[in-house]
């Protein structure tokens, strides 16, 4: 039976007392020699000294690929499964465990062609369904569904019971218009797999696109059983019961999903619709594939680091919040000399992921009391209503969550609200002036000649409502309400890095009434922009600020 290898720590220990040793008995041999250095001396020393140096290395990066791989294979053991698992083939494991590792890193064309390499030395049911199944999620994660329906099919020949295999295909099918395809993979999902939360959700939202409301029910609360923080199945139930009249039931599945991060404001609508005796689904629309390639290629080729930045969320030692008291003792003044109010604080050692951005530091977005939030909106870039200020020091700002006691009562962001700021990737979104652009280049990569001027009305329709979505952020897109300014006034044009997004937020009371927590106009948002070069150079001085309403 072969030992198990030191643990990497331990191996690092070993060898950093052994060199420690070695350069003590050194020093130790030239202060018996009168402090005089000889090349005999050094000789021997160095060459032990040299062969230690070169052993920790090679333990470290040896030790570091192999926790890399066994981060994969954790990560992935469920798809893995038995894949590569006996004597004879263990050597194709470590390659297919590289594989995921490109998948991971979005490399998707480097990830497919060592899958297919793999693909041509699989033996079982269970090799051909791990590689067959990244291959699949490669090609869906890069824009082309037909080819990574191809893949599914083969591999439900080599293992008709793979449950993650028809769920997938099933919601392949779904947005590509084949409805009765996708009910069918869902339905084979749940036969094949009853601890399989994901596929009794994707059969609830079947029933649900489908209005068939009873239907709903017990796959929706199946997928609730098996995991009870699953937001879209307790959608899906508040919709349910709204529609079969049941409001208690229908309540308590709606605060379990928005505080589980559903957004309150889209149930919302969809209820509101439904009380209206309109269908809030609409008619499903048959979308060519070339459509469908292109939104691929618009979510990948324009996915950007961002961080999510989320409330409400418990006050639990981050020092990031939006609003409350200013965190410093000079507040900044605005143009008729009367103090300007703090809409967010942002202690940077705390953002991870956003390119550019400062590894430590406080950001301090000020803006003034006025009817306007600070704006001008002939000169967006001057700042003399709004203020964005920044110091590497954290340690000298006011960290306590505090109310502002002197805030207006139209001010934007009502109360301190601390935020859990989590990374995440973000696509461009179609108020984006470069928008019209990115859509027409994509269309014409994925086989439309004549690009947007191809589209129909409905697949011009589908891919907005692909690319819009709201919510406050560091990094990534802009979300407007109304235009992107950038797009009137070319010379906006270099403020091209969001610095930070926040917009209106509300949120259900304990009387399930809507409690409004930040309010720009009607319904608005605000964003503050920087030109990349100076956000790389922490000059804050250079700064567009925006905020629009419906």
């Amino acid at each position: 039976m072969k030992r198990k290898g030191l643990p990497l720590w331990i191996g690092i220990l070993i060898i950093s007392v052994a060199i420690a040793a070695v350069v003590g008995l050194l020093i130790a041999d030239i202060a018996k020699n009168d402090w005089k250095v000889s090349t005999d001396l050094l000789m021997r020393p160095a060459i032990i000294l040299a062969g230690l140096v070169l052993s920790l290395v090679k333990l470290i990066t040896r030790t570091g690929s192999s926790r890399s791989n066994r981060i994969y294979e954790k990560a992935y053991a469920k798809e893995i499964g038995s894949a590569f698992s006996r004597p004879d083939t263990k050597k194709y494991k470590s390659k297919l465990l590289s594989a995921l590792a490109l998948y991971n890193d979005n490399n998707y064309p480097a990830a497919i062609k060592t899958l297919e390499a793999l693909e041509k030395v699989c033996n079982t049911a269970d090799d051909h369904s791990a590689v067959l199944l990244f291959k699949a999620l490669c090609y869906t994660d890069s824009g082309s569904p037909e080819a990574a329906i191809s893949e599914y099919e083969t591999l439900l020949k080599y293992n008709e019971k793979h449950s993650q295999a028809w769920s997938n295909l099933g919601i392949l099918h779904k947005k590509l218009g084949h409805n009765d395809k996708a009910m069918e993979c869902y339905e084979n999902a749940v036969k094949y797999d009853s601890n399989n939360a994901f596929a009794y959700n994707n059969l609830a939202q079947a029933y649900l696109s489908d209005c068939k409301w009873a239907k709903v029910i017990e796959p929706a609360q199946k997928a609730l059983e098996l995991k009870d923080n699953l937001y879209q199945a307790d959608t899906a139930l508040t919709v349910a019961y709204f529609a079969l009249g049941k409001t208690d039931e229908s309540k308590k599945h709606f605060e379990h999903a928005v505080a589980n991060g559903a957004k309150a404001e889209n149930i919302m609508h969809v209820l509101d619709s439904i009380s209206k005796g309109i269908n809030p689904f609409g008619e499903e629309v048959e979308v060519r594939d070339e459509v469908v390639r292109a939104i691929g290629f618009i979510k990948r080729d324009t996915s950007a680091p961002m961080v999510e930045v989320r409330l409400p969320a418990p006050n639990d030692g981050n020092k990031t919040r939006l609003g409350g008291a200013p965190v410093e003792k000079d507040v900044p003044l605005d143009s008729e000399g009367n103090r300007m109010f703090l809409l967010a604080a942002v202690w940077c050692s705390e953002v991870r992921g956003v390119p550019d951005f400062p590894d430590r530091g406080v950001l301090r977005f000020y803006i003034s009391g006025n009817d306007y939030y600070g704006l001008d909106i002939d000169e967006p870039a001057v700042q003399k209503d709004f203020r964005v200020l920044y110091d590497k020091d954290e340690d000298k700002f006011d960290s306590s969550l505090r109310d502002d006691p002197e805030l207006p009562d139209h001010f934007p962001v009502r109360h301190a609200f601390p935020v859990r700021l989590s990374p995440a990737m973000g696509s461009m979104l179609s108020s984006d002036y470069r928008f019209d652009a990115v859509v027409d280049a994509a269309l014409k990569k994925a086989g439309l000649e004549n690009g947007s001027d191809d589209l129909e009305d409905a697949e011009f329709d589908l891919i907005y409502e692909e690319n819009s979505y709201g919510g406050h952020r560091i990094g990534g897109y802009p979300c407007f309400e109304q235009d992107d300014p950038r797009d009137v006034t070319e010379g906006l044009r270099k403020y091209d890095t969001l610095l930070l997004q926040i917009v209106s937020h509300t949120m259900p009371d304990a009387s399930g009434n809507e409690e409004t927590l930040i309010m720009f106009g009607d319904e608005g948002g605000c964003q503050f922009f920087i030109p990349r070069e100076k956000l790389r150079a922490r000059d804050f001085s250079d700064v567009m600020y925006n905020w629009d309403c419906c």
